[in-house]
């Protein structure tokens, strides 16, 4: 039995609804609820849908679109955090030492939390292995801005960065 073609642009382009989910929501269950969401928005626009559109464009706009309708939507709600998940967060990010590779990345992600929404997703999109042109075409922008952004990200990253461990 053929697959739906909307489960199968679902299964393609996963990586990037995961993406969004982690650029806008930071918990395990707020990421699947966001991810719920897209689906959702994708599968109520899926009649608009034009097949010779870039499934992956196509896919990133709603997804970026429902997650800042998302986080919108959370900013009118009261956010609580335990004052444990509080102290955790801080002082995993202003670690240092000699960290292994996966320390590494997990404390490059971090820093990537730190940094505005846009340049989150930017970087993220680089970070998941995204040509350059690809970027420019989900993001709407030109090839000369994705290159300019992205050495603008990397200088800001290493900053924060310098700050942190200026600190310890």
């Amino acid at each position: 039995m053929m697959q739906h073609p909307f489960l199968t642009m679902i299964e393609q382009h996963s990586a990037a609804i995961d993406h969004v989910c982690r650029s806008f929501a930071h918990t395990a269950e707020d990421r699947e609820d966001l991810r719920q969401d897209i689906v959702l928005n994708l599968w109520r626009g899926w009649a608009r849908y034009r097949p010779t559109a870039r499934g992956v464009t196509w896919v990133w706009r709603v997804a970026v679109n429902t997650g800042i309708s998302w986080r919108r939507h959370r900013g009118r709600q009261i956010q609580t955090i335990s004052i444990d998940d509080e102290v955790n967060q801080h002082d995993s990010v202003f670690a240092v030492g000699n960290p292994s590779h996966n320390e590494q990345v997990d404390h490059l992600h971090e820093l990537i939390t730190l940094l505005p929404t846009k340049e989150q997703q930017l970087i993220g999109l680089y970070l998941d292995g995204w040509q350059h042109d690809e970027i420019a075409c989900m993001l709407g922008i030109s090839l000369t801005n994705v290159q300019t952004r992205l050495s603008r990200i990397r200088k800001h990253l290493k900053e924060i960065n310098d700050k942190i461990e200026h600190r310890t």
